[in-house]
C-alpha cells in the first residue's frame, strides 16, 4: 500500500509542478482575476487547493487544524508559490513516513459543515486529496488558458512515462 500512495502523492505533487509552470506566467492582475466559475481566481483557486491540502495532511499527522487561509494572503504568484513549497516538503515528510500500518488506520475527525464527524482510513483521505487536486487542476488549466498561459498535461501516465523509477 505504501508504494501506491506514495506513487499518487508523487503523481499529484508532480502535476501541480506543471501547472505552476502556466500560472508564474501570469501577472498579479491575470492571477487575481475573477471568474464566475467553481472558486473564482486562479489565486483563489491555488489558495483553496493548498489551504484544503494542509487541513488534510494535518488530520493525516494527528496535528491540529489549521485554519482555512485566505487568497488576499497571497497577491502574487510568487508569494503563494512560496507558501506552496513548504506545503510541499511537509507533505511528503509525512507521506513517506506513512508505514502500511498508519495508511490503513482510521481516523476520526469533524467537519462541521459536512454534518459532523467523520471516519475514514489515512489511504482514503491521501487519496481524496490526489483527487480534489486533480479536481481543481483541470479548472485552473482552463483557466490558464482563457488567460492566454501555457498549459499542460497532467495524466497520470504521463507521470508513470516519466518519472525517474519506479518506487521499490
Amino acid at each position: 500500500m505504501q508504494a501506491m500512495v506514495r506513487t499518487l502523492f508523487d503523481y499529484n505533487l508532480w502535476a501541480h509542478e506543471r501547472v505552476w509552470t502556466g500560472i508564474l506566467t501570469l501577472d498579479d492582475e491575470r492571477f487575481a482575476r475573477p471568474f464566475d466559475y467553481s472558486i473564482g481566481s486562479v489565486q483563489a483557486q491555488m489558495t483553496h487547493v493548498l489551504s484544503v491540502d494542509n487541513r488534510w495532511l494535518a488530520r493525516v499527522a494527528g496535528r491540529d487544524v489549521p485554519p482555512h487561509l485566505k487568497p488576499d494572503a497571497y497577491p502574487s504568484a510568487a508569494a503563494l508559490r512560496e507558501a506552496w513549497a513548504r506545503m510541499t516538503a511537509d507533505q511528503r515528510r509525512i507521506v513517506e513516513g506513512l508505514s502500511d500500518d498508519q495508511l490503513a488506520e482510521m481516523i476520526t475527525y469533524d467537519i462541521p459543515s459536512r454534518g459532523g464527524a467523520k471516519l475514514n482510513t489515512r489511504w482514503e483521505i491521501l487519496a481524496h486529496v490526489v483527487v480534489h487536486g486533480t479536481d481543481h487542476r483541470a479548472q485552473i488549466l482552463s483557466l490558464l488558458y482563457q488567460l492566454g498561459a501555457p498549459t499542460v498535461e497532467q495524466d497520470l501516465v504521463i507521470y508513470l512515462w516519466e518519472r525517474p523509477s519506479p518506487p521499490q
